[in-house]
């Protein structure tokens, strides 16, 4: 996925980025071992950033508020949130910082659930098991918002970002060969519902682009 991730956005070009609720740093650490780039993490747990810190080196982590996080305007040309958003409460005080920390044709790059997927898995699961009053069907409980592209569209744009658009990118690979297969079949499945569906039907995880204009 982050090797993905890379090739779209990041390979053979330069500048910094900025990782919101980076959580133990390793994907910071990832970025920063890239030529030509500089990382920096953002993280509200303190063992999270101890950890970051003392055990894998990145000194370019801080612990705090992700919409208090203390840079100039204009500082970034990527900041990625990997599963964070849908943690968010009210992310719009965030979001309109972090549109302020990129640069001109700076990218908000977002991964969150995908409502429509959650819907479906939440109905097989349903039909398969029952009802079932302790499972949850949906998401996890600390999950404060699901968002549809819809939704995470308006979302973005009330913050400020435009050319909006949701890209693929291939899932973590599991060294279970079987479960590998699974995967990566399941993502061709909807990765192909999508193109045939010009966009409209996608059950992947949502995978967000997003820009500041000039």
């Amino acid at each position: 996925m982050y090797e993905d991730f890379f090739e779209k956005f990041l390979i053979s070009r330069s500048g910094r980025l900025l990782d919101m609720g980076c959580g133990l740093g390793f994907f910071v650490r990832k970025v920063a071992g890239l030529a030509n780039w500089e990382a920096y993490g953002r993280e509200i747990s303190p063992a999270a950033v101890q950890f970051a810190r003392e055990k894998i080196g990145l000194a370019n982590v801080s612990c705090g508020r992700l919409e208090d996080v203390e840079f100039p305007p204009c500082s970034f040309d990527v900041i990625t949130f990997w599963d964070v958003i849908d943690h968010i409460l009210c992310p719009d005080a965030v979001l309109q910082r972090c549109h302020t920390l990129l640069r001109d044709e700076g990218i908000c790059f977002l991964r969150t659930p995908n409502v429509s997927g959650q819907l479906l898995r939440a109905r097989i699961n349903k039909l398969v098991r029952g009802m079932q009053p302790h499972r949850d069907y949906m998401q996890a409980r600390d999950h404060c918002h699901l968002y549809s592209m819809a939704t995470v569209r308006k979302l973005l744009e009330r913050n400020g970002f435009t050319r909006i658009e949701f890209v693929h990118l291939h899932p973590c690979q599991d060294a279970r060969a079987l479960l590998r297969g699974a995967k990566n079949l399941g993502y061709g499945v909807v990765r192909a519902l999508a193109l045939i569906s010009a966009g409209h039907l996608n059950l992947d995880n949502l995978f967000v682009v997003a820009r500041k204009e000039t």
